[in-house]
């Protein structure tokens, strides 16, 4: 079994740019089988450090885990 991170990241330069996708495509494509999607969590982009040790964070995106049962 194997669990591998999917997600998008959202960029205001560059767009929409996705990941994990073609790894997933690929081992479906030779057989595996997706037994679960999980939550993931946030992707995040540091803006900068605010006073003292602060940091800006702003939401650029999201991931999920996908759990896949090789053939």
């Amino acid at each position: 079994m194997a669990t591998l991170e999917i997600g998008i990241r959202i960029d205001p330069v560059h767009g929409l740019a996705y990941f994990g996708v073609e790894e997933i495509n690929r081992r479906v494509a030779a057989g595996a089988r997706v037994l679960e999607i999980r939550p993931g969590g946030a992707v995040t982009t540091k803006l900068g450090d605010a006073e003292g040790d602060a940091v800006r964070l702003t939401l650029s995106g999201c991931q999920f885990q996908v759990l896949l049962e090789d053939a």
